[in-house]
């Protein structure tokens, strides 16, 4: 098998780059500059992709580790704002919830808030009244 063949027949793309970006020299500032854009575009497609519950969940963790509730993943910026756009909304989270396994706790983003929707009372009400969840902040609706 002839390799030299096939790695030249490959990587044609990497000569349209100074044509495109208008510069001959492959170590100029424009050429460093696209690599470095294109590695955080990666490492952040990477993350979110790996993420639960959106990206206001920091990737998944938190200040002990991972964070184990279950929930849709979101888009890097919007969340899962899109996904409660259609229909009720009690109804669909109901459908996400029951779509990723989580039967007490589920975990979502809408934008940069992070979001927990509780399907058990006694869960909800120890949500609500422990002093560890006391420096949620409070949203104003209307």
């Amino acid at each position: 098998m002839d390799f030299i063949g096939i790695s030249e027949d490959t990587k044609w793309w990497v000569f349209t780059v100074p044509a495109i970006m208008e510069f001959s020299n492959l170590h100029g500032s424009g050429f460093v500059l696209l690599c470095t854009f294109i590695a955080f575009l990666t490492f952040g497609l990477m993350g979110w992709a790996f993420s639960t519950g959106g990206p206001a969940w920091k990737n998944g963790r938190n200040k002990m580790g991972r964070v184990p509730i279950p929930g849709p993943r979101g888009l890097p910026i919007f969340g899962s704002l899109f996904s409660l756009s259609h229909g009720l909304a009690h109804r669909t989270l109901a459908r996400m919830a029951s779509t990723h396994a989580a039967t007490q706790l589920m975990a979502f983003s809408l934008g940069s808030t992070a979001a927990v929707v509780a399907s058990e009372p006694h869960i909800a009400r120890e949500i609500l009244t422990s002093p560890h969840f006391g420096n949620r902040p409070i949203k104003h609706v209307g």
